[in-house]
C-alpha cells in the first residue's frame, strides 16, 4: 500500500539512488528496456503486462458500492452504471469516455 494522499513524506531514496546511477550509465536504461521488449516479444505474459502498464498506465480499480447514494459515487462509477452497469470484473464493458452532456429537465 502506498503512502496516504497528502502525506508530507516525499523522500524516495531508492528513486534518487537509481537516478544517480542512470546518469553515470546512460545506456543502461536503454539496455534494460530492450531486454523487457525482447522478453515480451517472446510471449512472456509478465513482461507483456509490464509493458502495457508502463505505456497505458495501470487500470483503474473500480469498487462496487451498491448501497452508496449517487452523491458518494465518482463520475466514472456513475458513467459505468449509466452504460449498463455490471460488476467491476466486467471491465471490458466499462465506459471509458464520458457521454456528451445532455440537458436535464432541471436545466431547461
Amino acid at each position: 500500500m502506498g503512502r496516504p494522499i497528502g502525506s508530507l513524506n516525499r523522500e524516495k531514496p531508492f528513486n534518487d539512488a537509481l537516478r544517480i546511477a542512470l546518469r553515470s550509465r546512460p545506456l543502461a536504461l536503454r539496455r534494460v528496456a530492450d531486454q523487457l521488449l525482447d522478453k515480451a516479444e517472446q510471449g512472456n505474459l509478465a513482461y507483456i503486462h509490464e509493458l502495457i502498464d508502463r505505456l497505458d498506465g495501470k487500470p483503474v480499480q473500480v469498487m462496487d458500492q451498491p448501497d452508496a447514494p449517487a452523491e458518494q459515487l465518482s463520475d466514472a462509477e456513475l458513467y459505468r452504471i449509466a452504460a449498463g452497469g455490471g460488476s467491476c470484473r466486467e471491465s471490458s464493458k466499462m465506459l471509458l469516455i464520458p457521454p456528451a452532456k445532455i440537458k436535464s429537465d432541471d436545466q431547461i
